[in-house]
């Protein structure tokens, strides 16, 4: 622990940390977008310098798009529920990231519901992995992807409207 470097990033933390919380208090713009640049900045030298990152990351979005796993799965099929729950019972959503959350849902609902008339045999990986059973599965996860991304794109869009 004697390494400049490290004591020197660790003060620099905490330092960004106070300056953070403080600028809660003043409200401070030109704060904020420094660290709003900073931490694109950070963004960026993370997928430049940390190549084992970039890679695995990689490999693991489209391992999960081509070969989804059971389990992400049905836990893609219960958070679209929660997210239905949510959209009910959310009155501020604009009518598009209602309808685009109906769309999740009724995938996601749907998708289930074959896998489960299918009768697969989760426990088994050449039945799980089989064609139908398969494109089910991818049908789930690249929706799902596709919700995200468009929720992300959304959200960029009401808060930029919202902002003007």
């Amino acid at each position: 622990m004697k390494d400049p470097f490290i004591i020197s990033s660790i003060i620099l933390a905490i330092s960004f940390f106070v300056i953070l919380i403080i600028n809660n208090k003043l409200k401070s713009k030109t704060i904020k977008y420094l660290f709003l640049i900073l931490s694109l900045i950070f963004l960026v030298l993370i997928t430049i310098f940390d190549n084992n990152y970039v890679y695995l990351l990689l490999k693991n979005l489209i391992t999960y798009i081509w070969y989804p796993n059971y389990l992400i799965f049905v836990t893609v099929i219960l958070l679209s529920n929660i997210i239905l729950i949510h959209t009910g019972f959310n009155n501020k959503l604009s009518i598009k990231r209602k309808i685009l959350n109906y769309l999740i849902f009724s995938i996601s609902f749907s998708c289930y519901i074959i896998f489960l008339r299918f009768n697969i045999d989760i426990t088994s990986y050449s039945s799980l992995y089989q064609s139908n059973s398969l494109i089910i599965l991818r049908i789930e996860s690249i929706s799902f992807i596709a919700w995200f991304i468009l929720t992300i794109i959304f959200k960029v869009i009401d808060r930029s409207s919202y902002e003007k």
